[in-house]
């Protein structure tokens, strides 16, 4: 369970749009429910990130669809932290923020900025990703990275050197993307630049937002990321995130924590819990927070996977000591 990673929805968001709108694919056929998608701070195992990356190849039948969708995406369609990101001075500060940020946006991802003599080495890796989708997500990653140099260095800026974990053959798409030549089968993802670059200010003009960069809610969302030490945590955001498929179940969430059923409750009984303990918390918490949007009873029951809007209250009242309706009155006083 020490090896389940998550990331923020945010990180696929776009991609995943731009991929159902391209291919002209139903909500739901990349193997993440849209209703993940609605808050881009959702949590979403790596394990179910592998599966999606291979059903956006299957789908697209292009082993380059990662570069496809990615290099037409907008950094500033990154929200909040879009705007923390480059509310900086500077390039340098722009990297600084990227390299201590990122394991809040993807737990186990590691940015780091290298001084090589004259050369800055901008690295990028994560252990945790499957090694049958590694390409994907150092693609991903490399663009990504690519985007933000260009944001201060221009659009056609061009680096010294990328260097991209796994292998793709069209390596020429690559070579005229990134503007430079693109070793491939390499153990980290990297961007060489040179480092007097580094001071460059934005080169990329946009309308000023005199929002603050984040607001408190924002920063909430963003600090939680769960340590994997922290079992009860870990399996609190599996559970979420299993939830968006219908009523959470034993073999789903054991599953997304790479553990047999029979495993999973030896844990859970470890921690004196049982299955149904943990979702009925998971739940009523979800619950209680679509009430404070006012969403309706019958819209919460039918979300979380009740057929039975009677079920959905007695779960409510047992974990909350008050019905959703007393709840909810409460709320408005």
């Amino acid at each position: 369970m020490k090896t389940v990673r998550f990331i923020r929805a945010m990180g696929i968001l776009n991609m995943h749009n731009l991929a159902l709108s391209k291919y002209n694919l139903g909500s739901d056929e990349l193997g993440i429910p849209s209703s993940v998608f609605h808050n881009p701070m959702t949590l979403i195992p790596l394990k179910a990130v592998a599966e999606w990356y291979r059903c956006v190849e299957q789908a697209s039948s292009d082993p380059d669809v990662v570069l496809s969708l990615s290099r037409g995406i907008e950094l500033q369609k990154l929200g909040p932290v879009g705007r923390w990101l480059f509310s900086g001075n500077d390039l340098a500060s722009a990297i600084r923020r990227v390299n201590y940020g990122a394991s809040n946006l993807q737990s186990g991802a590691f940015f780091a900025g290298e001084q090589s003599g004259k050369i800055i080495k901008w690295t990028y890796h994560n252990p945790f990703i499957e090694t049958s989708v590694k390409v994907h997500d150092s693609i991903r990653c490399a663009v990504f990275m690519i985007k933000v140099l260009r944001e201060f260095l221009g659009k056609d800026y061009q680096p010294l050197r990328v260097k991209i974990s796994g292998s793709r053959k069209n390596t020429e798409r690559y070579r005229e993307y990134f503007g430079c030549e693109v070793e491939w089968s390499q153990p980290k993802t990297e961007i060489w630049i040179p480092g007097d670059d580094r001071l460059a200010s934005r080169q990329v003009s946009h309308r000023e937002d005199s929002r603050l960069a984040m607001s408190f809610s924002d920063l909430d969302d963003l600090l939680n990321m769960p340590d994997p030490e922290d079992e009860l945590k870990v399996i609190y955001e599996v559970v979420n995130y299993s939830s968006h498929y219908g009523l959470p179940t034993l073999e789903r969430v054991s599953s997304l924590l790479d553990l047999s059923e029979q495993q999973f409750q030896r844990r859970l009984h470890k921690l004196g819990l049982n299955f149904s303990m943990v979702s009925g918390y998971v739940l009523s918490n979800v619950a209680a927070g679509l009430l404070s949007k006012r969403v309706s009873i019958d819209d919460i029951a039918m979300r979380l996977g009740y057929t039975n809007v009677a079920s959905f209250n007695r779960m409510f009242k047992k974990h909350r000591g008050l019905t959703p309706k007393q709840y909810a009155g409460r709320l408005e006083k």
